[in-house]
């Protein structure tokens, strides 16, 4: 058994057996993340086979409150804790409906990249492989919901598909209370954050632009008579970047959405209103506020908290995304399993059965996600025939090929596009 890669279908894995069976896959929420600068820009994306980039971070996130919860959130953090408690040296925790958190670390926040491929290629519809193992995904253009203003990448340059694998952003080098972001599989019950790499030639590869699309689990703290809250955004974050010169880069990611991202309480909740004295019984996916200015920077390390404090400031009095006039105030939330133990698809166990129909195992199929089946009698001419259109309902799927009875050596191969 071998893996081998089509170059005018989506990734995919070939096996040979018995009848030469090969099968052929075809806001103010800002995070600096830490590292020093490691390649210089003259390296291309060849330099960046699939893995993982490990890099320390710095964070930070503001939410302007919805207009209902205003007053009732005055009146609780006033005689609460988190009264007296600054996020930066001029900016409070909390001021007037406005959420300024501390600044956040993470010292293992992890992005996961995808082999390169040309713009275009299948892989962009159909999905690469992203990421290594342990925490790989499939990763393609229709998990990225916003794209920013920026034109596409030229023809014939090379992108690749990225994801936040793992984000947990704790206030614990500043305040400690207990704000916290998490996004990838910290955050296992929320979409892939999805995201591209596009080359700016196709001679050059750096510098290179780069964004995501980052949904995020938001804890704040309880504090007096306010209890711990649990926000998510169902519309995805847009972070992007212009100027990608290595992996990871040192840059920071910018909020672009048009506007701001509105943010939903997570779990039922009873909140004590101080202003009637009456408790709110609050559910699932009602409005919390919105996030109204965002980035996500990268290679800026834990003793850089005075710097990243300073951006903060710097960012907050230019202001941020302009807020929705007219925000959802009741979403339904929907939980998803994003397959974080994805492998490369495969074809087994080929044998011949009694009446000459050829038999095999299509292997680490998506669920529900639609595969053709082709074959072709000579390799060289890529006239592949698509035999069979698959939606599997597990990872596997049994075909049998009465078509082989008596023929001419055949090959195989899975594919994602037809």
């Amino acid at each position: 058994m071998k893996t081998r890669f089509h170059s005018d279908r989506a990734p995919q894995t070939c096996h040979r057996a018995c009848r030469s069976l090969i099968p052929a896959a075809a806001a103010l929420l800002t995070f600096f993340l830490g590292a020093s600068l490691a390649h210089a820009q003259s390296l291309s994306f060849s330099s960046y086979p699939a893995g993982d980039d490990l890099t320390p971070s710095l964070g930070q996130f503001q939410v302007v409150l919805d207009q209902a919860w205003v007053k009732i959130f005055d009146a609780l953090i006033t005689n609460s804790p988190l009264a007296n408690v600054s996020s930066t040296k001029h900016i409070k925790l909390y001021h007037h409906g406005v959420f300024t958190s501390p600044t956040l670390y993470d010292p293992a926040t992890m992005i996961g990249r995808s082999d390169p491929f040309v713009t275009g290629s299948p892989e962009e519809f159909a999905g690469s492989l992203t990421g290594q193992a342990p925490g790989r995904t499939y990763v393609n253009d229709g998990q990225l919901v916003i794209h920013p203003k920026w034109p596409g990448p030229p023809a014939g340059a090379r992108e690749i598909h990225t994801f936040l694998k793992s984000m947990h952003m704790t206030d614990s080098l500043t305040t400690r209370i207990g704000f916290s972001v998490r996004a990838g599989m910290q955050a296992a019950s929320r979409p892939v954050s999805a995201g591209q790499v596009e080359g700016s030639s196709p001679t050059n590869d750096f510098p290179a632009n780069s964004f995501f699309n980052v949904y995020v689990v938001v804890d704040l703290p309880a504090g007096g008579a306010l209890p711990a809250i649990q926000l998510v955004n169902v519309d995805p974050l847009l972070v992007q970047q212009t100027n990608i010169s290595s992996f990871p880069p040192h840059v920071v990611y910018q909020h672009e959405n048009s506007t701001a991202v509105p943010v939903y309480f997570n779990a039922d909740s009873t909140i004590h209103d101080p202003t009637t004295g009456t408790d709110i019984h609050v559910t699932r996916g009602t409005l919390f506020g919105q996030l109204t200015l965002a980035g996500h920077g990268v290679s800026f390390s834990s003793v850089e908290v005075e710097a990243f404090q300073n951006e903060i400031e710097n960012e907050n009095s230019t202001g941020g995304m302009p807020l929705t006039v007219a925000p959802i105030s009741q979403v339904t939330i929907a939980d998803f399993e994003p397959d974080y133990d994805a492998a490369p698809r495969s074809l087994s166990g080929g044998h011949f059965s009694s009446n000459g129909s050829f038999i095999f195992v299509l292997n680490q199929l998506t669920p529900k996600s639609t595969n053709y089946l082709q074959v072709t009698t000579d390799l060289a001419t890529k006239n592949w025939r698509t035999i069979g259109t698959l939606i599997p309902t597990t990872n596997t799927f049994t075909f049998v090929d009465p078509e082989a009875v008596g023929g001419p050596v055949r090959f195989y191969r899975l594919s994602l596009l037809p």
